[in-house]
């Protein structure tokens, strides 16, 4: 069967229901692979892995106004629909649902989700709504399918965490799947803005993760203020000294870890080449 692409929520419905109930009229299971479209091959990864834990994969595409700020890219960011179906239809995706800002956000609507302390460091701390952004949107797509599971990047690491409480404190009966990040074959973390980045850009932003690793093999026999400082200067001699933060904290809840207690240390970084924003982490 071809991939169904669905547009409204009454179509949605529908489409689950027959899979749900296909020949064999047995409750079939359904992964969730939320996206903002551009799909590349990190998506694909969580399309693969939907797959292996459930027997109907859905792929949403949608652009959430609502998580970008009054200086981002909402305009200008990348949109590819013939081809994303496709490449979603070839890793073996059952529906794909785009549905409009209306769909999403009906007139009249008056509701956002905040996950307030794991929204308010890293990413969150300049990014002022963004993750009420994401989780406000999360939250509907995985009420509007009733998902059994839903599949997020390790690269995303905050956004995955905050959906993960937001599951738990809101009873909502879905299993939140990690996946590790996917990089390209010079380590690079995959990512749609890696577009906009030219060929002499790219090659700087291959030294992100090599700098994070060089940092990984000594940071239990150093201060971390020193792994900070050292991972600055290693970026800066890369040729990227536009920063936006550079933190190590507890990958469990976001609080930061101190040289008496490295235990599940995370490295997070958010840096800028030109104007592209790029963001990583690696477990310490």
């Amino acid at each position: 069967m071809s991939i169904e692409v669905i547009r409204d929520l009454r179509g949605l419905h529908s489409a689950i229901a027959r899979h749900r109930n296909g020949p064999l009229n047995t409750a079939a299971s359904l992964a969730i692979v939320p996206t903002m479209g551009a799909i590349h091959e990190g998506h694909e990864a969580l399309v693969i892995e939907a797959k292996r834990n459930a027997n109907i994969v859905l792929a949403t595409i949608f652009v959430n106004p609502m998580q970008f700020g009054a200086n981002e890219d909402l305009d200008k960011y990348p949109k590819s629909e013939i081809e994303d179906i496709k490449r979603l239809e070839d890793k073996g995706c059952d529906i794909v649902y785009i549905p409009s800002t209306e769909t999403i956000y009906p007139d009249g609507f008056d509701l956002t989700i905040n996950v307030p302390k794991l929204s308010s460091v890293l990413c969150g701390k300049e990014r002022k709504n963004h993750f009420q952004g994401v989780a406000t949107v999360v939250a509907k797509l995985l009420l509007q399918s009733g998902a059994d599971y839903a599949i997020f990047g390790e690269k995303d690491y905050q956004q995955l965490l905050i959906i993960t409480s937001l599951v738990r404190d809101l009873d909502i009966p879905c299993q939140i799947i990690p996946v590790n990040t996917v990089r390209d074959s010079n380590g690079l973390a995959i990512s749609s803005r890696n577009q906009y980045l030219s060929s002499k850009q790219v090659d700087i932003a291959n030294n992100i993760n090599l700098v994070m690793n060089e940092a990984a093999k000594n940071f239990y026999n150093i201060d971390i203020s020193e792994t900070i400082s050292s991972i600055k200067k290693n970026l800066g001699n890369a040729g990227i000294d536009k920063i936006d933060y550079i933190e190590i904290r507890n990958s469990h809840n976001l609080e930061n870890t101190s040289n008496n207690d490295k235990s599940n240390a995370r490295l997070f970084i958010a840096v800028y080449i030109d104007e592209v924003r790029l963001i990583d982490n690696i477990k310490l």
